[in-house]
């Protein structure tokens, strides 16, 4: 089994949640969507799904192969709403204006001078674009795999980088319990 194929096994399991966090998000048709941190695309193929013909999603990694591996499964489904987009973790190329959502889950942590990041990506969300960021928040046994290996972000620590890049919490669900589920505008 792939690295893909792994991370998206994880993402559809019942206890990461899936079906809960989709209603959360209020997708629509038509909607533009950023899949930051796609992994396999799990998401973003659930979010191609919402958002229809109409609608795009853009798949977006720092692995090649996990883009590699979004692109064929597209492809080969002929979901022809999604694009694959490279970062190097500093810069993402986006359209202006045009996304109305931006959603992490477990990437976070890996980006470095995130209230930079992310305050490059303010020019690529619409007016009242959201961004939603789901993370390990430090919680839970210190023997656990994201403390050891500092996979994680303290929430507060999330909370004020993007508040640092101009973005404003509005939602704050509490549905996981060593993760964090916040929404900014």
């Amino acid at each position: 089994m792939s690295s893909a194929e792994r991370f998206n096994k994880k993402a559809a399991s019942p206890d990461s949640k899936p079906d809960e966090i989709i209603k959360h998000l209020d997708i629509t048709p038509g909607m533009k969507i950023v899949d930051l941190g796609s992994g396999g695309g799990y998401y973003s193929f659930r979010f191609a799904e919402l958002v229809g013909e109409s609608g795009r999603v853009y798949a977006v990694d720092t692995d090649k192969v996990n883009l590699d591996f979004i692109r064929d499964a597209a492809k080969e489904k002929n979901q022809l709403n999604i694009n694959t987009v490279y970062s190097d973790g500093i810069n993402v190329n986006l359209p202006d204006k045009e996304i109305d959502l931006i959603y992490s889950r477990n990437a976070y942590h890996h980006l470095t001078d995130r209230s930079v990041y992310f305050n490059k990506l303010r020019s690529s969300l619409k007016a009242r674009g959201r961004i939603a960021l789901i993370d390990y928040d430090g919680r839970g046994s210190r023997f656990s795999f994201h403390m050891l290996f500092n996979h994680y972000t303290i929430k507060q620590t999330a909370t004020d980088e993007l508040s640092k890049a101009g973005y404003k919490l509005i939602e704050d669900y509490m549905i996981f319990s060593n993760q964090f589920f916040l929404v900014f505008e």
